[in-house]
């Protein structure tokens, strides 16, 4: 896992060969398991005014499929690569205070997403206090992170993770090539 903090034009980290080998086959096989019981939109996108959805593609909430995290492979990897990572931790927290609330964070909701050619996700912003996008497919298949008022644009490539403040709108371009998967956490502190 290699990493890099950036602080402009937002704080947020690019982390490249996220998942080792094992770790990658484990998610791997758990995404073809659950690819043919996603949903469709209307459970996990945005109605727009007219109607539409921010994205077609579709999706699926692991929190709501596994009543104990345990028995995801997916739940069980990202929880030890994102929050049991006390290098990361202290990384993040030298780079800029703003980290503090992810390293603090004590609860999260995973979601797979599966984009086909053609679909994307319009720019929105999320309620969380960060987002985590780790994408896995083919090289070169468009469905690139864009960030449209901060004009930056982060190409996703297999095996890449972005960390983001989820209040920044953001979007995903259109997939042109092959099956673009995603996995998403809502990251949060619940202080009570």
């Amino acid at each position: 896992m290699n990493y890099q903090i950036f602080n402009d034009p937002f704080p947020y980290v690019i982390i490249e060969n996220t998942f080792d080998e094992n770790q990658l086959r484990l998610i791997w096989r758990e995404i073809e398991f659950l690819g043919d019981k996603l949903e469709g939109p209307e459970n996990y996108s945005t109605k727009q005014e007219d109607g539409t959805y921010l994205t077609t593609a579709g999706a699926l909430q692991l929190d709501n499929v596994y009543t104990e995290r345990c028995f995801s492979d997916i739940l069980r990897i990202t929880q030890k690569v994102f929050f049991d990572n006390e290098q990361l931790f202290k990384d993040l927290l030298e780079a800029n205070e703003y980290w503090k609330t992810y390293c603090r964070s004590n609860q999260d909701v995973t979601k797979i997403r599966r984009y086909y050619p053609g679909e994307e996700y319009k720019p929105h912003e999320d309620c969380q206090i960060h987002v985590i996008i780790s994408t896995t497919f083919g090289e070169d298949a468009g469905g690139n992170l864009y960030f449209p008022k901060q004009k930056c644009l982060i190409e996703t490539t297999n095996n890449k993770t972005v960390i983001f403040p989820g209040w920044i709108q953001h979007s995903v371009t259109k997939v042109f090539k092959e099956d673009r998967y995603a996995i998403t956490k809502f990251v949060r502190c619940n202080w009570d």
